[in-house]
């Protein structure tokens, strides 16, 4: 809630099953009949599910949104939005006193219709999805704890690739809009609050989105069936780290299934990839094809790739992988496949052609 001599305001809501909760809450601050003014800046469930019962309470509010987000919520909710204001960039909306909220499009962060908001003073940049994170963090503003950032950006990422990854063109764009503004803070609807390290974020979201790659990172990722790519995979792994890279293993198996949302973090600006599974009936093991759909959706940035597979009755995963992965910009440096178990002087091999093609990352 922000408030002037002249207007309240309310930013976003919360997700349905949470009203009580988020009325409660409120009333401890305002009483939701004088709030003027409802901004979504995003019309997903998660931020805006509350809006129905808000706007019974608040029957006088004007919500301020997209021009693309009074359709949409109207039809998520079955409601009529009365007083509906479309914003567009610069726009302002007067709280009295000096204080104003300016507002920005953001198109595909990551919905159409998400829009920023800047109070004025004091420069708070209201940033919806963007710049949010996973995780409960230990402290709600990065100054109050010096080390937070630097553990926070491994959540940021995460999110990035798993929610904002899909429309990184559209983060390149909209970049040099929001530092147009000179926010002192960005304040997410998920995650922790940046005030500290606003240029970091910010050059962190560049790198994300312009494909700046760790050339001292690999991310491997493999399905085994019966144990002969888990051999081959964790040996190469061992190769990695042997010539001073980390590396990070991601494992589909019977046994044991890595968590997709750490594994298209990981993978979004890491300098190498390596990919392992078995034929599967003349394809790939499915689950590792869903998880190159992904990859390529969402954390392709010209990374190096070894690819790596076995058959016993007829060869094809490999061919097929290779493909599949240059199709979205990956740059396959090796193909390793084989009848069985596979020799360690091919995947020696294999390792050298991928750090060789990698020399100009």
């Amino acid at each position: 809630v922000v408030t002037g001599p002249e207007r309240v305001v309310l930013l976003d809501t919360v997700g349905r099953g949470f009203e009580p909760v988020f009325l409660s809450a409120l009333r401890r601050i305002v009483d939701p009949r004088d709030i003027d003014v409802v901004v979504v800046h995003h019309a997903e469930p998660d931020h805006s599910g509350a809006l129905p019962v808000v706007l019974e309470q608040a029957s006088r509010a004007t919500v301020y949104a997209h021009p693309l987000a009074k359709g949409m919520l109207e039809a998520l909710y079955g409601i009529r939005i009365e007083r509906f204001r479309p914003v567009k960039d610069g726009m302002e909306l007067g709280l009295g006193g000096g204080h104003r909220l300016v507002f920005l499009q953001t198109a595909w962060l990551h919905w159409p219709e998400t829009i920023m908001s800047l109070l004025e003073p004091g420069r708070v940049l209201f940033t919806g999805d963007a710049f949010g994170a996973y995780s409960v963090p230990g402290v709600m503003v990065d100054s109050g704890d010096p080390e937070a950032f630097k553990y926070y950006t491994y959540f940021m990422r995460k999110y990035f690739a798993t929610v904002i990854g899909s429309y990184r063109k559209w983060v390149s764009k909209t970049l040099g809009k929001i530092e147009a503004l000179e926010p002192g803070m960005l304040a997410p609807l998920h995650g922790m609050a940046i005030e500290r390290h606003v240029r970091e974020a910010i050059e962190l979201y560049r790198g994300w989105a312009t494909g700046r790659l760790d050339t001292g990172r690999a991310v491997v990722v493999y399905s085994s069936m019966y144990g002969a790519l888990e051999e081959a995979v964790q040996r190469i792994a061992g190769m990695l780290e042997a010539r001073g890279l980390d590396v990070s293993v991601y494992g589909f198996t019977g046994a044991d299934r890595a968590n997709m949302a750490d594994l298209l973090g990981e993978v979004l600006d890491a300098g190498y990839l390596v990919v392992g599974a078995a034929t599967y009936e003349a394809k790939a093991f499915p689950l590792i094809w869903h998880l190159l759909d992904m990859i390529c959706s969402k954390a392709s940035a010209g990374q190096r790739v070894l690819v790596v597979s076995s058959y016993v009755w007829g060869g094809a995963a490999a061919r097929k992988m290779a493909e599949k992965l240059r199709s979205c910009g990956l740059d396959v440096a090796a193909v390793v496949e084989s009848k069985g178990r596979i020799p360690g002087s091919a995947l020696e091999e294999a390792v050298e052609k991928l750090l060789s093609a990698g020399a100009g990352l």
